[in-house]
């Protein structure tokens, strides 16, 4: 991930810092824990949503949601900042249940020719553009907050 500049990384790091947990899928989870060469996210406690127990952090203060997840993320959600690490199946899930409240992306032109798919189907999904803004001259940053249509 070469391709993501400085300056979308103090962003992002700043995210980090204002959230008070992390929320990530098993697969972000296994693919962070593979290729960063164990668990670099300990000031932050992080919930992961699977079907199974797989944590191999447990006293990095990592939690496996796996008996009715949105509930708990619901729940959780009056009482913490959380911040989505990752992206794709959770990302939908969260959106069709209306458990997302504000979304920001940034759009690098890199490609990288295949991936898993960003979002799925959210049919019904509808939100504001918040504010966006041109960072190093070729990247895009939105922040959209959720309206809710239903």
């Amino acid at each position: 991930m070469d391709w993501i500049t400085s300056n979308v990384k103090s962003l992002i790091g700043k995210e980090y810092e204002a959230a008070t947990c992390l929320l990530m899928g098993a697969n972000t989870y296994t693919y962070l824990f593979e290729h960063w060469g164990g668990w670099l996210y300990k000031s932050k406690r992080t919930f992961v949503v699977s079907h199974h127990d797989a944590n191999v952090t447990p006293d990095c203060g990592v939690e496996f949601l796996i008996d009715a997840p949105l509930r708990k993320v619901h729940e959780m959600k009056s009482d913490n900042d959380m911040l989505l690490v990752g992206g794709g199946k959770l990302l939908t899930t969260l959106i069709q249940a209306g458990l997302l409240d504000s979304l920001t992306l940034y759009t690098i032109p890199v490609m990288l020719g295949k991936g898993i798919s960003f979002i799925g189907e959210t049919f019904g999904s509808n939100w504001y553009l918040e504010s966006s803004k041109i960072i190093d001259n070729n990247i895009l940053l939105s922040s959209y907050k959720y309206v809710n249509a239903r």
